[in-house]
């Protein structure tokens, strides 16, 4: 057994979940890390979280530290820890995937965002001198998607977050992320990398604020219902229910149905993150990877019908639709008291939150390439690889468990 020590920020969110889970697989093998440290700004029931039970001389050590408050200051972080997480001397590996949306204020929110992750990194250093590698999330709102039309002409390269316009750039965190890094490490022995996907698929068990599997699944398990499909009826990649054909249109445009993108599911992140801290030589240095479950890029056209199917829904393609028809956010908040009839409380309460509006213009915003080339990322030597459909059927089927969709 090693002594490493992981602490992982954001531990309740979409890859923050799936880091703890793949920690305690544990991935790559047994006896990689010997301790976890979760912490969680939202508190966490560990009795709920979902993850693997403790397995002795198999699976790390847990610690769970919920109600951590990032924004305030270093010293203050390095006392919680240092009162809270056993063998705080001894972390080794820092995997942060947390970000804060503050409103329509973009400067605001990279400043906000850049200030927890310095308080992160003083934090655990005054406290670890054993640290040997940080890792942290990019995206591609760092290759300039939220320009309508995207930036750059994909496949999308890492040399490219580089050329972003400046009065674009400055409305991004992750710039101001790698500068943290960069001074934080010199002269030091640890080293970091960062990781960059596109749409993020995966499970949290208590919602999340931009899962689009999550506010795509809670649409589409009330559309079946009300449709007359039953839940014992829903559940495969085969079509459901067969006495009766539904249709459920996807929720966008042509262009949008239609564009080349590369879906990642949390869990490959999680397994890229331990791949690099394992790594230092190969992925350390400031290094940027793109990241998804698979080389070659895909479509929704390809993905919708197999979404719904699961539901037992034909999906189909987009349709015109009347300025009545409710988007999947109207959809779901007109009919989420179907969950609360099957004593599905927590369906209600913890379903997608402020992204839901953002979540509900994915198919008519996103209309243009953006698939990421992986060739750096395999030049490293990861060769994990999975068809995408199956990142979002298993976090179906962990909403069911979680009560999350009916």
């Amino acid at each position: 057994m090693s002594e490493n020590h992981a602490i992982v920020f954001g531990a309740s969110g979409l890859i923050g979940w799936a880091m703890v889970d793949q920690l305690l697989a544990p991935y790559p093998a047994p006896g990689t890390f010997a301790s976890i440290t979760a912490v969680a700004n939202r508190p966490i029931d560990l009795g709920e979280a979902h993850w693997p039970e403790p397995e002795a001389g198999r699976r790390p050590d847990l610690r769970l530290v919920s109600g951590v408050d990032l924004r305030g200051d270093a010293g203050a972080l390095a006392d919680t820890l240092r009162r809270q997480v056993p063998n705080a001397d001894k972390i080794t590996h820092v995997y942060y995937f947390v970000f804060t949306s503050v409103g329509s204020d973009l400067e605001e929110e990279v400043a906000v965002n850049k200030k927890m992750l310095q308080n992160v990194i003083d934090g655990v250093s005054s406290l670890s001198q054993s640290l040997k590698f940080v890792v942290f999330p990019g995206g591609t709102r760092g290759y300039g998607i939220y320009v309508p039309g995207g930036t750059f002409t994909a496949p999308l390269t890492e040399d490219m977050v580089n050329n972003l316009p400046e009065d674009y750039a400055k409305t991004v965190a992750y710039p101001q992320f790698r500068n943290v890094l960069t001074e934080a490490c010199r002269g030091k022995s640890w080293t970091w990398c960062e990781i960059c996907p596109d749409a993020i698929i995966g499970f949290t068990p208590n919602g999340s604020q931009f899962s689009l599997a999550l506010h795509w699944a809670q649409y589409l398990s009330l559309y079946a219902y009300n449709h007359g499909i039953s839940p014992r009826a829903q559940g495969t990649d085969k079509g459901g229910d067969k006495a009766a054909v539904v249709e459920v249109p996807f929720p966008g445009v042509t262009a949008g149905y239609e564009s080349l993108c590369s879906p990642v599911s949390a869990s490959t992140i999680a397994q890229l993150a331990i791949y690099a801290g394992q790594h230092p030589d190969r992925c350390g240095d400031g290094r940027l990877f793109n990241i998804a479950d698979a080389d070659a890029p895909t479509k929704m056209r390809d993905l919708w019908p197999r979404l719904a199917a699961w539901f037992g829904l034909v999906g189909v393609g987009p349709e015109a639709r009347s300025d009545t028809e409710p988007l999947p956010s109207e959809y779901v908040e007109r009919y989420q008291g179907v969950f609360g009839e099957h004593g599905l409380d927590k369906a209600v309460k913890g379903g997608v939150g402020a992204g839901r509006k953002q979540l509900d213009s994915v198919g008519t915003w996103l209309t243009f390439d953006r698939q990421l080339s992986l060739d750096r990322l395999r030049a490293a030597g990861f060769e994990e690889r999975r068809d995408p459909i199956e990142g979002w059927l298993k976090a179906f089927e962990k909403f069911r468990e979680a009560g999350l969709i009916l």
